[in-house]
């Protein structure tokens, strides 16, 4: 089994600093736990997974380093020390260099070209998680990216050879053609993070798949190609709906909840519902969301 790896692309100006928290308790701790659960529970000696974290500021004085990257490791633990410990400072009203740092990451994935983007049923193992709360700057600018091949003139970032000008979405688009998956955590609203996600997408006209966001106001929109993303988050969501419910469950389920959801809470609970506590102490021990009290 191919080697599984996770990079995680943060802003690290002051504007990330009040929602940092809550982003890494609720979203990226239990992205990277599942994550690498599943490879280790793989019954092959040969599978890994890898983390990786880029961190990146904003042009201008108000900014100590521009992007800044650590190495692979493979421990998890290891993993939440660099995420717990990054300094959020400086930016001003200036827009982020999201371009810069999602170049950056790109350029840290071994090369693995896919054949056809748009090719769907494809298993993805290269994963990155784009956290921001500022715009993208909007000018284009000098980046290195890796070479695209064999792909026709319309599907490169950019058509001509020997451009090297880039903003967030034209590096956004690149990552399909690698056969990584661009996922976007944001705590606000913001049209522009979001254009980045769809520039990213391996299929642009596949609806984004239902995610939701524990934190109304932020935008969470995971790639169809991280399924273990996709599976933590949404039985966490299916959790928080049952612990809403009263003792009377299963008519709650039965008109709140779609067939799939379903079919995953019976089996979490084969002997029926019984209320919250039940709920809690599941979800504690499959390793799922916690709920808070």
């Amino acid at each position: 089994m191919a080697a599984k790896r996770l990079i995680v692309v943060v802003e690290s100006t002051a504007a990330m600093g009040p929602y940092w928290e809550t982003i890494l308790r609720d979203y990226l701790d239990k992205i990277i736990r599942c994550f690498g659960e599943n490879v280790s529970t793989v019954q092959n000696s040969s599978s890994s997974v890898e983390f990786a974290l880029v961190s990146y500021n904003t042009h201008g004085c108000y900014s100590d380093c521009l992007v800044q990257r650590t190495g692979w490791t493979r421990d998890p633990d290891v993993f939440f020390l660099w995420l717990s410990s990054i300094p959020f400072s400086g930016g001003g009203f200036n827009d982020a260099v999201i371009a810069e740092g999602l170049a950056e990451a790109l350029m840290m994935f071994p090369n693995s070209q896919s054949g056809d983007p748009n090719q769907q049923n494809v298993e993805i193992h290269q994963h990155c998680i784009l956290v921001a709360a500022s715009n993208p700057y909007p000018l284009r600018t000098p980046i290195c990216v890796p070479q695209l091949q064999n792909l026709e003139q319309s599907e490169t970032i950019e058509s001509f050879p020997g451009n090297c000008l880039y903003d967030a979405e034209a590096v956004a688009k690149a990552f399909p053609q690698f056969s990584i998956s661009l996922s976007v955590i944001c705590p606000k609203q913001l049209p522009k993070i979001k254009a980045i996600y769809n520039a990213g997408k391996r299929n642009s006209k596949a609806a984004d798949p239902p995610v939701l966001a524990k934190t109304p106001h932020f935008l969470i929109l995971i790639s169809e190609g991280f399924r273990e993303a996709q599976g933590v988050l949404k039985v966490g969501e299916i959790c928080s709906k049952m612990a809403c419910c009263n003792a009377n469950s299963s008519a709650y389920i039965s008109s709140h909840m779609n067939n799939k959801e379903y079919v995953v809470l019976r089996a979490m609970y084969p002997y029926g519902f019984r209320g919250q506590q039940q709920i809690r102490r599941s979800c504690c021990f499959k390793g799922v969301a916690i709920l808070d009290k």
